[in-house]
C-alpha cells in the first residue's frame, strides 16, 4: 500500500485529533472571552484611586506579558506551575488553561477597543433615564461591544486554533500529536503532515470566510 493509502486508512484517527483540536480551542476561547470581558470592564470602569490604579497596572502587566512572550513558554509555565501547586490536572485541562490565559490578554484589548467605539452619548442617555452603571454595562455597552468586535473575536479563535499544536509538547493528543504518533508508527512523514496541514487550512479558511461575512454585514448595516 502506498503512503497516501496508509494516510487515508488512518484518517479516522486524524479526524478524532481534529475534533480534540476544535474542542480545546472552543473551550479556551470561551474562557478567554470571559477573562477578556472581565479585565476590560475592570480597566474601563475603575476610577483613579490608588487601589484602582494598582489593579489596572496589574492587568496591564498581565496583558503585556501574554502578548509579548512566546505561547510555548506560557504553556510550559502553566503546566509546570500547576504541578508545583499540587494541582494534578490532566495535560488537556492544563492546555486549555494555558491557551485561555494567553488569548484572554488579546481578548481584553479587542473588547476594550469595542467599548471605546460606543458613543458616549448613549451612556450619558442611560444615566439620564436613571439606569445604574451595572444596567448600562449590561443593556447598552456589552451587547453592542460583542456585535462590534465579532470579526476580531472570530480572528482570535483562528489564532487559538493555529497555536493549539503547541499543546502536543505537553502530550495533549490533538491533531498534531496524533500525526506525530502515526509518523512514529508508520515512518511516513510528509504525507501525514501534509494531511493535517490541509485539515487545519480547511477549518481556518471556513472561519476566515465567516469573518469576511461578518465584515460585509457590518458594512451593509452602516450604509443602511
Amino acid at each position: 500500500m502506498n503512503a497516501l493509502g496508509i494516510v487515508f486508512n488512518y484518517m479516522p484517527l486524524l479526524l478524532k485529533g481534529l475534533k480534540i483540536t476544535i474542542l480545546v480551542s472552543v473551550e479556551a476561547i470561551l474562557i478567554a472571552l470571559c477573562i477578556g470581558t472581565l479585565l476590560s470592564i475592570v480597566r474601563m470602569a475603575a476610577g483613579n484611586s490608588l487601589p484602582a490604579r494598582i489593579i489596572k497596572g496589574i492587568i496591564g502587566v498581565y496583558i503585556s506579558f501574554v502578548r509579548g512572550t512566546p505561547v510555548l513558554i506560557q504553556i510550559f509555565i502553566i503546566y509546570q506551575a500547576l504541578a508545583v501547586l499540587g494541582l494534578n490536572l490532566s495535560a488537556y485541562v492544563s492546555g486549555v488553561i494555558a491557551l485561555s490565559l494567553n488569548s484572554g490578554g488579546f481578548m481584553a484589548e479587542i473588547i476594550r477597543g469595542g467599548i471605546t467605539a460606543i458613543p458616549k452619548g448613549q451612556i450619558e442617555a442611560g444615566y439620564s433615564v436613571g439606569m445604574s452603571k451595572g444596567k448600562i454595562w449590561k443593556r447598552i455597552i456589552l451587547p453592542q461591544v460583542f456585535r462590534i468586535v465579532m470579526p476580531q473575536l472570530t480572528s482570535e479563535f483562528i489564532n487559538v486554533i493555529k497555536v493549539s499544536p503547541m499543546l502536543s509538547i505537553i502530550s495533549v493528543v490533538e491533531l498534531t500529536r496524533t500525526a506525530q504518533r502515526l509518523v512514529g508508527r508508520t515512518y511516513i512523514t510528509i504525507p501525514f503532515y501534509f494531511a493535517i496541514a490541509i485539515l487545519y487550512f480547511l477549518v481556518c479558511a471556513a472561519l476566515e470566510e465567516l469573518v469576511k461575512l461578518q465584515k460585509r454585514r457590518r458594512a451593509v448595516g452602516k450604509v443602511g
